[in-house]
């Protein structure tokens, strides 16, 4: 394997780290300007100098924290990790500065200067930042990626999948191939093709390939099971000389769910205050369009499999499912009213919601509640699926914020459980800001409610009449 030791995309990173440091202190120059005018640098307070005397401390501080966020690796890199980057390194970089400032004895370095280039940095670093991912697509080339499965059935369903999202990822599709092919697979691997691995493809055979690319340095794409979402930020001990992983509990500490249950009530009497208008409007235009009841309740399941009643405005007509049965409803439902289909897609009639967090029955965040019947399905198929009732129910999750109606329940699971494994009060607000952001875009919705009405349908007609 011949590899170069310097490249241009190496060239790149170089230019970037020198770049990124002096935008920094064209930010720290920026605000010096907005806030004591053209003729700064001759202040009597002897300003400016004391800036000039922490730049090396800044620059040393600007490259350590670029090269801890990973900030000069572009690759597969979305907008949304260089938002993130921006806004963590601009916050770390500010108190770094304020804490040299005063360790250094340079308190004549203005804090009002110091919190402008605060605002400052987040803009010059974003913009900075994004103008090198746009030229980093086009210094590499469109990558290769093969599918490796084991039936051509799954091969389909990740082809399908996955295929929305290779533009943007820069990279074209090759011909699948089948686990069984190692020849097939070690030429591809050979040629840098980066391969997804399905999850039908059995341990040993994903293991041999992960190997192979390891070996090539190569990228591999891979569909978590249950217990390798369980070694996720697990902690390495020793047992004498035996290296081994931790697995620590698959649910949240004393700690942790005092601090969610503190959070839940806070943030639920808010929503309740400041979304009161919004429900007399949906409670109002319940009754004005058809009469009915205003609430929709049903049991449903939360923490350690306990039952609850959640309550929502209700969107579908009374007594919607005395004709199909238990089904997941789903775009175009015919049992869904017209005032129904507004609130659904506003969001307006999970509110109500907000007051079974209040009772403790459910948190703001956390995985999807389920109805009983469903669940007992879904622990029958899905290994681990009861893994995912360690914590509450939310009211939204990141099974909701990552995925979308075309999500199986097999996905949502594996994101219910990076969650739980992953918990924190600040994971929690990510989750709800990306909420509030997908309510103003467009859903994916699936035939789940088609297909479970078509199957209601065929149990009936197959199952014996009774007589009357």
């Amino acid at each position: 394997m011949n590899r170069k030791f310097f490249t241009i995309p190496h060239l790149f990173k170089i230019l970037f780290l020198l770049g990124l440091a002096v935008i920094v202190h064209m930010a720290y120059i920026t605000s010096f300007y907005i806030i004591l005018g053209k003729n700064f640098t001759a202040t009597p307070e002897m300003n400016f100098e004391a800036y000039l005397n922490l730049i090396p401390i800044i620059t040393i501080a600007s490259l350590i924290l670029a090269d801890i966020l990973s900030m000069p690796r572009f690759f597969r890199k979305k907008n949304i990790d260089v938002v993130s980057q921006s806004l963590t390194f601009s916050t770390i970089l500010t108190l770094v500065t304020l804490s040299a400032k005063d360790l250094l004895v340079q308190r004549a370095f203005p804090r009002s200067v110091i919190l402008l280039s605060y605002i400052v940095l987040i803009i010059y670093v974003f913009m900075w930042e994004m103008m090198c991912s746009i030229i980093s697509h086009k210094l590499y080339e469109n990558g290769e990626l093969v599918i490796i499965g084991a039936s051509d059935h799954t091969i389909q369903t990740v082809i399908e999948k996955i295929n929305p999202s290779l533009k943007g990822l820069d990279l074209n599709m090759s011909e699948p191939i089948k686990y069984q092919d190692r020849g097939a697979i070690r030429a591809a691997v050979r040629r840098q093709a980066e391969v997804f691995i399905c999850p039908d493809v059995p341990e040993d055979a994903k293991s041999e390939i992960i190997l192979m690319c390891a070996k090539q340095r190569t990228v591999a794409y891979v569909v978590p099971q249950f217990y390798e979402i369980s070694l996720y930020r697990s902690r390495l001990i020793n047992l004498n000389d035996l290296m081994v992983f931790l697995l620590d509990r698959m649910a949240l500490s004393f700690e942790q769910r005092l601090i969610k249950r503190a959070f839940d009530i806070v943030f639920s009497i808010l929503a309740i205050i400041l979304t009161s208008p919004l429900m007399l409007f949906a409670a109002i235009g319940i009754k004005v369009m058809d009469g009915g009841k205003v609430f929709f309740k049903q049991e449903r399941l939360t923490i350690d499999n306990k039952p609850f009643n959640i309550i929502k405005f209700r969107t579908m007509i009374e007594n919607a499912e005395s004709a199909t049965g238990a089904v997941i409803s789903g775009k175009d439902d015919p049992r869904v009213t017209k005032f129904g289909k507004l609130l659904r897609r506003t969001k307006i009639d999970e509110l109500p919601q907000f007051f079974n967090v209040l009772a403790g029955d459910m948190s703001v965040v956390g995985p999807r509640s389920e109805r009983p019947e469903f669940v007992t399905n879904f622990e029958k198929e899905i290994p681990g699926y009861s893994q995912r009732f360690a914590v509450k129910a939310g009211i939204t999750g990141l099974a909701q914020v990552a995925g979308n109606y075309d999500t199986t329940p097999q996905d949502k699971l594996r994101y219910d459980l990076l969650y739980i494994k992953n918990y924190s009060i600040l994971q929690d607000i990510k989750i709800i800001f990306s909420t509030v952001r997908a309510i103003f875009s467009p859903h994916l919705y699936n035939q789940t409610f088609k297909d479970n009405q078509d199957i209601y349908v065929a149990n009936n007609e197959a199952a014996p009449k009774k007589e009357s």
